[in-house]
């Protein structure tokens, strides 16, 4: 994807400022940025990193990458815009089944928000969601109800899923747990891990350049602020300021954070990145006219065979 680049020159008037007229100042004003298109923003479901990892997904179904298609990673039709307001919301809508299905608040979410204990005795579903893959809500993995484990290195370097697998903590990862959903919808994934970001001055750390990277190349982005994760599809550099746009699972719109800073009183503290593959490729218009005149010389035949 291209960076958007402008430049904007504002002159003003030093009669303006209360100051002699005599001459002007130019104040030069610098900006960059990318958004992402259809970028999904939906509404909180059985935890904020399931439903992170939901618009992911729904990014993904609905976008594409890389010139192929990932369709099957919101089944039953294209993945929704939002779900806030709707329709469809609830669980009449597509994506929030992939976020967390009946089954597994039935199975992991019997006493509401926050609590813990109350998971049903195995045998449990089938699972089919992301929650169920993160491990949300399981007391099993130590997570309360709408709570997801993310690990990573304390020197600020990416905690891949391999790691996940070396150190013996996949099932319990919410990160791996996002290679193993992509596994269940039928494709794989590169790239993935998470890494602390630059602001807390580790040796290493994922920098605003690099997000801005992955935002370019067209993959979005799990932001991590304290106990809260959100989906970043967007950025901006407005002279010195780096922004990050993104979806809280809060409130419906655009919403933003300086890097490296706040949100909602919490501090950012790290980001979750997947690159998709596996996906199918986009017919050719060419093709796809061939393959009608094949169907109709095939049905021809066909009817031809039967007289």
């Amino acid at each position: 994807m291209k960076k958007i680049m402008f430049i904007a020159l504002l002159c003003l008037g030093l009669g303006l400022l209360g100051l002699s007229s005599a001459r002007a100042v130019e104040i030069g004003y610098y900006a960059q940025g990318a958004i992402l298109p259809n970028a999904p923003d939906y509404d909180w479901w059985y935890g904020c990193s399931p439903t992170s990892a939901g618009m992911m997904m729904g990014y993904y179904d609905i976008q594409g990458y890389g010139g192929l298609r990932y369709d099957n990673l919101v089944p039953g039709g294209t993945a929704e815009l939002e779900t806030f307001v709707g329709p469809p919301t609830g669980w009449s809508a597509l994506a929030n089944n992939v976020i967390a299905s009946q089954g597994h608040v039935a199975d992991f979410y019997g006493w509401g928000y926050g609590a813990s204990g109350d998971d049903l005795p195995a045998p449990h579903h089938s699972f089919n969601s992301l929650a169920d893959f993160m491990g949300t809500s399981q007391d099993s993995v130590g997570n309360v109800n709408g709570g997801t484990t993310f690990y990573f290195w304390t020197n600020g370097a990416r905690f891949t899923s391999q790691d996940a697998l070396t150190y013996g903590v996949w099932n319990s990862d919410g990160m791996y747990g996002m290679l193993e959903y992509m596994d269940y919808a039928g494709y794989g994934a590169n790239q993935l891990y998470t890494q602390p970001t630059d602001n807390l001055g580790l040796t290493y750390g994922f920098t605003f350049e690099d997000y801005m990277s992955e935002i370019d190349a067209g993959r979005v982005v799990m932001i991590h602020v304290e106990g809260h994760s959100m989906f970043g599809y967007g950025y901006a550099v407005l002279n010195s300021d780096q922004i990050v746009y993104l979806h809280d699972t809060w409130t419906l719109g655009p919403h933003s954070m300086t890097w490296g800073g706040v949100y909602s009183d919490l501090g950012m503290w790290g980001v979750t990145v997947m690159e998709p593959t596996g996906g199918t490729a986009v017919p050719e218009p060419a093709t796809m006219f061939l393959l009608g005149v094949g169907l109709v010389a095939m049905a021809g035949f066909r009817r031809l065979f039967k007289q």
